[in-house]
C-alpha cells in the first residue's frame, strides 16, 4: 500500500531527531572522558568538576541512546505501517509538544525579563549585552515552539481517519478483491460486543509519561542532590527512600492507566493533589525554591555566580503556576475519560 507524503515526511522528522539524540549520546560519552582527563592534568577551569560528574555524563549518554533507539525504531515501523507504530509516534508527539510548550513559554519569559549580568561586564557594553541576550532566549524560545508544533501536528495528524485507516492491519493486508476475506472486510465482523475497550491516547501518552517519571525518580535518588518535600529539604537515605517511593507509584500509575485499571486513574489523581498541594507551598513561601535551587547549582557546579533573588523568586513563581495548570488539564483528562475506566471494569465483570 502507497505511504501518505505525511507519514514519510514525519518518519524522516523522526529520524533526523533520533540522530540528533545519538549525537547528544556521544557528546555526553565524550565529556564523561575529557572532563576527568583536564581535572587529572591540571588544566585550569572555571569551577572544580565534581567527582560524580562523569557518572553522570554516562547516565545521559545511555538516555539519549535509549531515546534514539525508540525514535529509530518506531521510524522503521512508519515506513512499514506497522499499527504500533501510529502509537508510538503519537507518545512522541505529546512528548514533544508538553516539553516544547513549556520550554518555550520558560524561554520566552526569559526573553521578556532583563537577565544579571556579571560584575566583570563593561559599562559600555551592558545595553548590548542585555540586547543580545534577549535576542538568544528570543531565538531559542522559537525553537522549542516549532518543537511543540511538531508535536501537536503528529497529534492532530496521525489521529486523521483516514491516517488510522492506513494503519490498521487490514489496509496493510488487503484481500483480493471479491473473496470471502474482501465480502468479510466489507461487510465487517459479526455484532459482539466490544470485548477490549480501546484506550484513549491521552490515557496512553499519561501512561507512558508516568512510567518514564517513575525512570527518573529512581534515578534521582542515587544523585548527590537534596529533595525539597513541602518546602522542606530531605537528604540521605531519607532522599533515596521517598524518591523510590514516589517511583514506584508512579510506575503503578503508569500500569494502571495502561490496563484502564480504576485504581489507577484514582491515584493518578491523587498524585495530582500531591503535586498542587507541593505547587501552593512553593507559591507561599518562594524562597525555600530560591535556596534549593542555590544548594543544587552549587553541587552541580561550585563557585558559579547566582542570580539575583528577587529574579529567582519571579522565574520560579512563574513555573509554578504553570505547573498548577498542567496539573488542573491532566485532572481534566482523566475525569472526562473515566467512561473508558468503567467499560473496562465491566468488560472484566462480564
Amino acid at each position: 500500500m502507497k505511504r501518505p507524503t505525511g507519514v514519510v515526511f514525519a518518519a524522516i522528522v523522526l529520524l533526523l531527531i533520533s540522530l540528533l539524540q545519538v549525537f547528544a549520546a556521544f557528546s555526553m560519552a565524550l565529556a564523561g572522558i575529557v572532563l576527568p582527563m583536564e581535572a587529572h592534568a591540571g588544566v585550569p577551569t572555571a569551577a572544580p568538576i565534581p567527582d560524580w560528574m562523569p557518572i553522570f555524563m554516562y547516565a545521559l549518554c545511555a538516555f539519549f541512546l535509549a531515546l534514539a533507539a525508540w525514535g529509530i525504531t518506531t521510524t522503521v515501523g512508519l515506513f512499514r505501517l506497522r499499527p504500533w507504530a501510529r502509537y508510538s509516534v503519537l507518545v512522541i508527539g505529546g512528548g514533544l509538544a508538553l516539553i516544547g510548550l513549556v520550554s518555550a513559554l520558560a524561554t520566552g519569559l526569559l526573553a521578556l525579563v532583563p537577565m544579571p549580568l556579571p560584575s566583570t561586564v563593561d559599562a559600555s557594553q551592558v545595553q548590548s549585552t542585555q540586547a543580545m541576550t534577549k535576542v538568544i532566549f528570543a531565538v531559542v524560545a522559537f525553537l522549542y515552539a516549532m518543537l511543540c508544533a511538531v508535536g501537536v501536528s503528529w497529534l492532530i495528524y496521525f489521529n486523521r481517519k483516514k491516517v488510522r485507516e492506513v494503519f490498521t492491519p487490514a489496509s496493510s493486508q488487503l484481500p483480493a478483491p471479491g473473496s470471502d476475506s474482501d465480502l468479510i472486510a466489507r461487510q465487517g465482523p459479526p455484532a459482539l460486543g466490544n470485548p477490549n475497550p480501546q484506550r484513549p491516547f491521552m490515557i496512553s501518552l499519561l501512561a507512558v509519561l508516568n512510567m518514564i517519571g517513575a525512570a527518573f525518580c529512581i534515578l534521582s535518588a542515587f544523585l548527590p542532590f537534596p529533595a525539597l518535600i513541602f518546602g522542606f529539604f530531605v537528604e540521605g537515605w531519607h532522599k533515596a527512600a521517598i524518591y523510590i517511593l514516589f517511583g514506584a507509584i508512579q510506575a503503578a500509575i503508569g500500569v494502571g492507566l495502561w490496563r484502564l485499571q480504576e485504581w489507577g486513574r484514582l491515584l493518578a489523581l491523587g498524585m495530582i493533589v500531591v503535586g498542587v498541594a507541593q505547587c501552593i507551598v512553593f507559591i507561599v513561601r518562594p524562597m525555600q525554591i530560591v535556596k534549593y535551587s542555590q544548594e543544587f547549582s552549587h553541587k552541580m557546579v561550585p563557585m558559579q555566580p547566582q542570580m539575583p533573588e528577587q529574579f529567582q523568586t519571579m522565574l520560579f513563581r512563574g513555573s509554578t503556576i504553570l505547573s498548577v495548570l498542567l496539573c488542573i488539564a491532566i485532572a481534566a483528562v482523566l475525569v472526562y475519560y473515566r467512561r473508558a475506566f468503567v467499560e473496562a471494569r465491566r468488560t472484566e465483570t462480564l
